[in-house]
């Protein structure tokens, strides 16, 4: 899958549409990285499992990682940053200082569902960003 700033968007709604049919609604607020967390922490044990087939695990992580992005971008004032070669190579950069800071939705969502779940908590990623940027 090829990521831009076309499509971006559409690929984070896809995944808002499917959540949509589950009963849960995202509306890339803060706040609904609290529900996007609370989802993915339910399926913790499964998607650490070595049978979850890896073709899912990356879908998962895409779409994902979309929204994340998209919602950092939206409230945040990210710019996306699209590696041409892969997908979850792309990032968001924010103004800071004389500089800029580069985040990595997907990776932080891979790290999510691969690592200690304490230590990679999307709204802790969220706020810790958000109030970097106010400094």
């Amino acid at each position: 899958m090829e990521l831009t700033s076309d499509n971006i968007g559409d690929y984070a709604e896809t995944f808002v549409r499917q959540m949509k049919q589950k009963g849960v609604l995202l509306d890339y607020s803060e706040e609904s990285l609290a529900f996007l967390e609370e989802l993915t922490a339910q399926s913790d044990t499964e998607l650490r499992l070595a049978s979850l087939p890896e073709a899912h695990r990356n879908l998962l992580v895409f779409y994902h990682g979309c929204y994340l992005g998209e919602v950092m971008a939206r409230n945040l004032g990210g710019v996306w940053r699209f590696d041409a070669a892969n997908w979850a190579d792309s990032s968001l950069v924010f103004a800071y200082g004389s500089g800029g800071i580069q985040v990595f939705p997907f990776l932080k969502f891979w790290q999510r569902i691969t690592e200690t779940p304490q230590d990679h908590n999307l709204v802790t990623y969220y706020q810790g960003l958000k109030a970097k940027l106010a400094e």
